[in-house]
This record gives C-alpha cells, structure tokens and sequence, in this order.
C-alpha cells in the first residue's frame, strides 16, 4: 500500500514538473537549455565578483577621507582624526616645498638643508606606515588638494621606524595595488581629472 502512495506522489511530481516546463517552453519557445559552465567562465565570473568587490571597497575607503563628516557622521572622532591627518599631510607638503625652496635660493652662497626629513604623527601611524591606508591620503593630497608635482610616501629607517619623504611625481613608481587603488579613485571620484 505505502508503495502505490508512493508511485502516486512520484507521477504528481513528474506531471507537475511535466507543466511547469511545458509552461516555460511555451512562454518561451526559442530557449534554450541552461548549458554548464566552462571552467574557465567559473573562473572569470570569480574574478569579475572580486574585481567590483575591490572597487566597491576602495571607494568605500576613499568617501571616508573626501567626505568624513559626511560619511562617519558630524560627531564622530575618527572623521575628526581623518581631517587631522589630512591636514598633518598638508602642512608636511608645504614645509617640504618651503625648505625646497629656501634651498633654491640660498644654494649659491653654499648654505642648504641636507636630509629632508620630517617628523609628523603620520610616521608612527600603523594604518599609514605598515597598513594600506597611506594612498587614500595620497589620493586626498592629489586629488583635492591639486599637489602634483611630489608625492609623498613612508620610507622605513634602518631602525624600523618610518618617516615621511617626497619624490618628484615623475619619479615615483607606484606598487601594483596603491596603482590600481589610484586608478579607482580616480574613475568613482574624478572621472573627468586631467593627470
């Protein structure tokens, strides 16, 4: 008896299963069936998935440091430790250029500054020395604030610590990920900058 319910259950599927495709197939008589995935579409469609996954991240990461107070709220403290940062960076440029240029005009009496180092909070800051953050505040300095003829990096010491130095633009060589990190920014925030 449990095997005659069982074989009923069995053709109420089937036939159910039967109308279901007959419905699709008149509903859509061009389709064709689903064909597995290549390997290698598995591969690209991970690859694809991860990509704008990257991409939403890294604009995610950047709104912080364009828009803070927008974007971590008008009381918050790390908005307020992002604008210092920010700031910090800004002020090291300019004491950069000014000590650039104090050497440019006093170089012919012999007199110049050696060594430009320069001691900010920045430099013991892990997110900006040992963490990936760094090019979100050199993306802020390009882009917001228009500085484009240095950019500045963490330089580690012999003793581990880091400090803050500026290279020409045309000599910098960005790594593989701060590069496509830039990029990036530059398409979600600034598709029409001229480089």
């Amino acid at each position: 008896m449990s095997s005659k319910k069982n074989s009923i259950k069995i053709i109420r599927a089937v036939s159910a299963l039967s109308n279901k495709l007959s419905r699709f197939k008149s509903s859509n008589p061009n389709a064709e069936p689903d064909r597995p995935l290549r390997a290698d579409e598995i591969r690209q469609k991970k690859v694809d998935y991860f990509e704008e996954d990257f991409k939403l991240a890294v604009a995610g990461n950047y709104r912080k440091y364009r828009f803070p107070y927008k974007t971590l709220g008008s009381n918050s403290s790390v908005a307020d430790a992002l604008i210092k940062d920010e700031e910090r960076l800004l002020s090291a440029y300019n004491l950069f250029k000014a000590v650039k240029e104090a050497n440019a005009q006093f170089s012919k009496y012999e007199t110049f500054i050696v060594d430009n180092v320069i001691t900010t909070p920045l430099n013991a800051m892990e997110q900006y020395t040992t963490g990936d953050e760094f090019i979100y505040l050199q993306s802020w300095l390009y882009f917001e604030k228009k500085v484009r003829d240095y950019i500045p990096f963490m330089n580690v010491n012999s003793d581990g610590s880091y400090r803050l130095q500026f290279v020409p633009a045309s000599d910098y060589r960005w790594n593989h990920t701060d590069k496509e990190i830039f990029a990036v920014i530059r398409q979600n925030f600034y598709p029409t900058e001229q480089l």
